[in-house]
């Protein structure tokens, strides 16, 4: 099959998935998505192949990847990957084989991803449905791409299912002033509470150890409005860094770049933030001045690197490293100016990462583990062993440690993610998140009464572009919306 005129998507894979990459290209069709594959009319490795390649890719509507041992190591399949980035193609990861550690490239570990290794004909329906979601936003999507977010949308809330039951009942007993009050009342439940059931999802895990967890709030709502500044990873025509004020006002695109912007973080200050760009091949750290749009690059490893946080005084950037293709995860101390990298911290086999500060800078918390099965530690930025926080945590790693003593973080299965909130010292683990939206990637305001995070508005269908940004009280009320758009809005950090 060749490209044509109607929307395709470019297939990119290892030699050795063939017979598995034939078969989901013949159920992507039967399920009426048009892909490209490569073997079909060409000879590998002639002249015509790699510039049809090149020809396929620019013209494709994206880039299904099919992940596997062979995937990650072939030099090809890494290409191809580049030349999409290049070309501001989005890609569509799908898990075939292998596991985490052999078959993921940190390059594609922060995508949203389709596992097929369990559950075949769900993961391609799930993925059918992803492709042909995608074909119908993207004419829209770009069109509207420089708007400012919307604020909370109130229109999809089901006001049959919500409110008109309750003003009915509230009629016989109020007066009309206060029926209004309820009214209102009723209408900030609707938005919390009319989200889609996930239990029909295929492939989800339950949260593990629920018998553990509780739903005692850490601390009452107060009336104080947020204030700061949330900075997040916006899929406006690739990854790009946006901020936002946290009452949706004064949102703004920070970066243009012809690469993968994300992984942002804010300076004590505001003034400045720190983020990751992948060119295609690795990714290094640069520093983002917030009011100008000025960027600087701050390392040089030709590396693979992520999750960079600036220490409270200003001074220093944790991060994450990975050496080589074959390694494990380490964390890194660098200077603020990029000066003086070193490993701060590694352990033989697991992964170690998504470090963040705690508020007087004398603790780092962190991530260690295989893959998405992390539990959370803390260690001296003296040195020393690192302690384990609570051995009933299984978390992807992003997690946020706020000035009262407070740590986020999020666990559970493929699009059921719940937010969760517990004291620094482990203890008082609980759910605040809404059940539903798929929350995750919690990030603590600095005064530490609110929660930013991200949450998807479209569960039940698994839109992957559903994906916007809320904020909620740290008791898990007053949950509000703050973007709006048909592209995906993700990885907050709250900042001043």
């Amino acid at each position: 099959m060749s490209s044509s005129a109607t929307p395709f998507f470019f297939i990119s894979y290892s030699r050795e998935d063939k017979a598995m990459q034939e078969r989901i290209v013949r159920e992507l069709r039967e399920r009426g998505v048009n892909v490209w594959v490569d073997i079909e009319n060409l000879i590998p490795g002639t002249p015509a192949w790699e510039r049809e390649i090149e020809r396929s890719i620019r013209n494709s509507s994206g880039i299904v990847v099919l992940l596997s041992p062979g995937s990650a190591s072939s030099e090809w399949v890494r290409r191809e990957i580049s030349f999409a980035e290049e070309n501001n193609k989005r890609i569509f990861p799908v898990h075939i084989r292998g596991d985490e550690n052999d078959s993921i490239p940190l390059r594609l570990s922060s995508h949203q991803r389709v596992d097929l290794r369990k559950n075949f004909e769900n993961g391609l329906d799930y993925l059918a449905d992803t492709l042909k979601n995608y074909l119908g936003i993207t004419s829209v999507g770009r069109a509207i791409q420089n708007q400012k977010p919307a604020s909370f949308d109130i229109s999809k809330i089901d006001i049959k299912k919500y409110i008109i039951p309750g003003l009915i009942a509230l009629v016989a007993i109020t007066c009309i002033s206060g029926l209004f009050f309820v009214a209102s009342r009723l209408i900030n439940l609707g938005n919390i509470t009319n989200k889609p059931s996930t239990e029909t999802q295929a492939n989800i895990n339950t949260t593990p150890n629920e018998e553990t967890v509780t739903e005692t709030p850490t601390q009452p709502s107060t009336t104080n409005e947020p204030t700061g500044k949330i900075i997040f990873t916006c899929e406006i025509k690739g990854s790009e860094i946006c901020i936002i004020n946290p009452d949706g006002s004064g949102w703004r695109q920070l970066t243009n770049s012809e690469y993968a912007s994300f992984n942002a973080n804010l300076s004590p200050n505001g003034q400045e933030a720190v983020y990751v760009i992948s060119n295609g091949k690795y990714t290094e750290i640069h520093e983002l001045d917030v009011n100008t749009g000025d960027s600087i690059q701050l390392t040089n490893f030709g590396k693979n690197i992520g999750s960079p946080e600036i220490s409270p005084d200003n001074n220093y950037i944790i991060f994450h490293y990975k050496p080589d293709d074959s390694s494990t995860l380490e964390l890194w101390l660098m200077n603020k100016d990029g000066s003086d990298p070193h490993k701060f911290y590694s352990k033989s086999g697991k992964d170690v990462h998504d470090g963040t500060w705690s508020s007087n800078g004398e603790q780092i918390l962190f991530a260690m583990g295989k893959g998405e099965n992390n539990q959370l530690y803390t260690i001296d930025i003296n040195g020393g062993e690192p302690q384990l926080l609570n051995d009933k945590i299984d978390t992807r790693g992003r997690s946020d440690w706020s000035a009262n003593g407070l740590i986020s973080l999020d666990q559970g299965g493929p699009f059921a993610h719940e937010v969760y909130l517990m004291n620094e010292d482990g203890t008082n683990l609980h759910q605040i998140s809404p059940k539903g939206m798929n929350s995750q990637g919690a990030s603590i305001s600095p005064d530490g009464n609110w929660i930013a995070f991200t949450a998807y508005t479209n569960v039940a269908e698994k839109d992957l572009s559903s994906c916007e940004i809320f904020i909620m009280r740290v008791d898990g009320t007053d949950v509000r919306q703050l973007t709006s758009n048909t592209y995906c809005d993700y990885q907050p950090r709250w900042g001043n």
